[in-house]
Parts: structure tokens; sequence; C-alpha cells
């Protein structure tokens, strides 16, 4: 992923919108960094009553990027189990 930070446009970063997945309110700067820089799946569902988002994306990421930003997760169970190897292998067991 590229960082376009340089360029991007963050007028919006303080606008705030409730979480439904984390439960509590939160600025749109933690929604279009939340997964490590990039952002959130939810992006779209959450702020397209309040932004331009399609927009925004548009704007902002390459083709490839808004692609990866609407893709859907990963399950849950697919996460916990890649999280248990990851600490496995931290610990050396195996």
């Amino acid at each position: 992923m590229i960082l376009r930070y340089s360029r991007m446009d963050l007028q919006f970063d303080n606008e705030e919108i409730y979480c439904r997945k984390l439960g509590h309110h939160l600025a749109f700067k933690y929604c279009r960094t939340e997964r490590e820089g990039f952002p959130c799946a939810k992006i779209y569902d959450c702020w397209f009553e309040r932004l331009p988002i399609e927009e925004f994306i548009r704007d902002n990421y390459s083709e490839t990027e808004a692609a990866a930003i609407s893709a859907p997760a990963a399950p849950k169970v697919a996460t916990l189990f890649d999280l248990i190897e990851q600490a496995k292998k931290r610990s050396g067991e195996q």
C-alpha cells in the first residue's frame, strides 16, 4: 500500500460519527487509517450520508487500493487462527 498523506484531502478528519463496529464515536481520521493506515472496510457504509466518500476514495487512492478498501474482511475465525499461529511462532512453539 502506498500512503498518500502528502496529497490526501484531510478536510474531513475531524468529522465524527458513531462507530457500530466499536460502539462509540470516532473521527473520520481513525476510519481512514484503521487498518494499518488503510481505511476501514465499512467506510462506505458508515460515511456515505455525511461525506462524499466515493469521491474521497477515488481522489485519494489508486484503483487497486480502492478495490482493496471495499473487499470483504477475512472471517473472524480465520483471523483468530492466524493470530494463534503468529503467537505460537513468536513463543517458539510449533
